[in-house]
């Protein structure tokens, strides 16, 4: 039972008397805990985990978070650094635009990432519900933090197509057989 709400968690009681703390940084995964904690009164019945218990300052550390999956952590397993993903810009300012990949999971194109040319005003190109596809180009676990770039994913398609067109004209070039070998060497003379 929710008894309290103070500045940095929420105080539950537990059965036999004792309090456990929701710390701040333990309610919502993506929201921060400030904006987190105003969803509870006191008094809610609120379903929480154990994470730590330390007996000799009579303390019980809860979670909130720690019932759901962490949908950042779930979405960096399966896009790693070089992914292309797709995304929804949710917000644009001059200089870079917010791109949300997934529920709870955003990412940051900078201006300079969007395009070969120079981009001096980033509401000049994207605006608000675009869908832009791009490339991971940096991911920071720790920091919870992912940079993408539109122009590392044109770039890195232009370099492809360049080796597989080389790779298809050389192929071509080749004869096939010893025979086509031998025929080839004879015209020649």
């Amino acid at each position: 039972n929710n008894k309290s709400i103070t500045d940095f968690g929420i105080f539950i009681g537990l059965d036999g008397e004792i309090d456990g703390l929701v710390h701040l940084s333990d309610i919502a995964w993506e929201e921060p805990g400030e904006q987190a904690v105003r969803q509870y009164t006191k008094g809610d019945k609120i379903d929480t985990v154990i994470l730590s218990i330390d007996p000799d300052r009579e303390r019980i550390s809860l979670g909130i978070k720690q019932l759901s999956g962490d949908p950042f952590a779930v979405y960096t397993d399966e896009h790693d650094k070089g992914a292309i993903v797709t995304g929804t810009v949710s917000s644009v300012d001059t200089k870079e635009a917010i791109i949300t990949l997934a529920e709870g999971v955003e990412a940051q194109l900078k201006a300079a990432d969007i395009s070969r040319d120079r981009v001096e005003d980033v509401r000049t190109v994207l605006n608000e519900g675009d869908e832009v596809e791009a490339k991971i180009v940096n991911l920071d676990r720790k920091n919870r933090t992912i940079a993408v770039s539109i122009k590392a994913k044109e770039i890195g398609e232009e370099k492809n197509s360049v080796a597989e067109h080389k790779k298809q004209t050389t192929t071509a070039a080749s004869p096939a057989t010893v025979g086509d070998l031998i025929k080839a060497q004879m015209g020649k003379k």
